[in-house]
């Protein structure tokens, strides 16, 4: 029996087929799709190469972008006006203590000026004269044109110091005091050896309104100096007339060693100057040092003999006595040196000078002198003092060590007549 359903709808018994795949279309569609891709990336490739440069260099640029540097508050901000407390209180005390350090320097300098400004109205200006006159300008022949310093006023004269090698060969002197005033003096007394010239000016040759107006130097009694003391130059010591400086001493241990005499030299910080001159001032104002300008002792900086050991010399100048002389250049033998090379103590003989008493008596290198007309010395100091106080022409006996062919030191005495140097 037929179902009447399906009779009346015939279509429904039959198949519906897919639709086949049109492969032309699949394949035209893929190529304009890949087509599409390859402009695509061709345009994206250009783009980039066209600008990605571009902004390469920019980071580029931004990298080698050199960092500002700022040293002074912007303008306009809190710091330019000021605004900061924080900042003006740290700045502030910089600011004081700029000009605290430099009152303090004001008042140093200050010092240093008013110690040195009693003893420089004690310098003076030594021409040498004498009474031959130059041919070529009609004038009086000079020698030498030293800075010296009065060291001694009394009621009868100013006596005054300086250094030269030449001055001594002069008959008559002028003399030019701080103040402008010109006397005539005479020499007293030189020291070839220590180059020191006295000069004498007697107080009539002086205006009388002027006499009180001339100074004289204090000297110092002792000879106490110490390293890092400080020190005051006056007189020419770098070179120029009148100058002032300041400094330290560094040194105490150098000597200046002269026939028959030994001393101490002190040596400071300061420079020294071609042909310098002039005296070493403590800060009480006294005299400790002349400055002497010796070839053998040139030096970079200042140094000066100990004023405390040239008392005896400059007594025995001012009074017009000679210098006696014996032609020993030695040196003190310390305890220690005593020790250390198990020899006597006593002043060791460097050398004798040629053709002087000392050598002449038989004086030779190496001997240890001892013992001076019976009197035992320890020091060239102790020697010099008892040869200064004898007179040329006395005979000194002199006692040293000296090693006989076994090595031991035995006494030699001998007889040394004084001359004048």
């Amino acid at each position: 029996m037929v179902d009447k359903k399906d009779q009346d709808y015939p279509f429904i018994k039959e198949t519906i087929k897919e639709r086949p795949i049109d492969k032309k279309t699949v394949l035209r569609r893929l190529a304009m799709a890949a087509s599409c891709g390859i402009v695509f990336g061709i345009c994206a490739v250009v783009t980039v190469m066209a600008f990605v440069p571009n902004i390469f260099r920019q980071f580029e640029k931004e990298a080698k972008k050199p960092e500002t540097v700022q040293l002074s508050p912007p303008a306009g901000s809190e710091f330019a006006r000021g605004t900061d407390t924080q900042t003006a209180e740290s700045v502030q005390p910089e600011e004081e203590e700029d000009a605290d350090s430099a009152d303090h320097l004001k008042n140093v300098y200050k010092t240093i000026w008013d110690i040195a400004e009693e003893p420089r109205k004690a310098l003076v200006q030594v021409t040498g004269l004498t009474d031959t006159e130059d041919l070529l300008n009609d004038s009086l022949l000079t020698y030498g044109d030293e800075e010296g310093i009065v060291f001694l006023k009394n009621k009868d004269a100013f006596y005054i110091l300086t250094t030269s090698d030449e001055l001594e060969k002069a008959e008559k002197f002028k003399i030019t005091f701080s103040n402008g005033v010109m006397a005539e003096g005479t020499l007293c007394g030189a020291d070839p050896r220590t180059k020191l010239v006295v000069v004498r000016v007697p107080v009539k040759n002086v205006e009388e309104e002027y006499r009180d107006e001339i100074t004289a130097v204090t000297l110092a009694p002792q000879d106490d100096r110490q390293q890092t003391e400080p020190v005051i130059a006056i007189g020419s010591p770098n070179g120029d007339t009148n100058s002032l400086i300041y400094g330290n001493i560094t040194a105490i241990s150098g000597k200046l060693t002269i026939p028959d005499a030994e001393y101490t030299l002190i040596t400071t910080n300061m420079a020294a100057g071609n042909d310098g001159g002039g005296v070493l001032l403590d800060m009480d104002g006294k005299m400790i040092g002349i400055i002497l300008d010796h070839e053998e002792e040139k030096s970079c900086v200042i140094r000066a003999v100990s004023v405390a050991q040239l008392g005896t010399l400059l007594e025995k100048l001012s009074n017009g006595e000679p210098i006696c002389y014996a032609g020993l250049i030695g040196t003190t033998i310390s305890q220690i040196q005593s020790e250390s090379r198990d020899i006597p103590g006593g002043v060791y003989i460097d050398r004798v000078e040629s053709n002087s008493p000392a050598m002449v008596a038989g004086v030779q290198s190496g001997d240890i002198l001892h013992r001076i007309n019976g009197e035992e010395i320890t020091t060239m100091r102790e020697y010099s003092i008892r040869l200064q106080s004898m007179k040329p022409g006395q005979q000194a006996e002199l006692t040293v060590y000296r090693k006989n062919p076994s090595g031991e030191y035995v006494d030699v005495e001998l007889d040394v007549l004084i001359k004048q140097k």
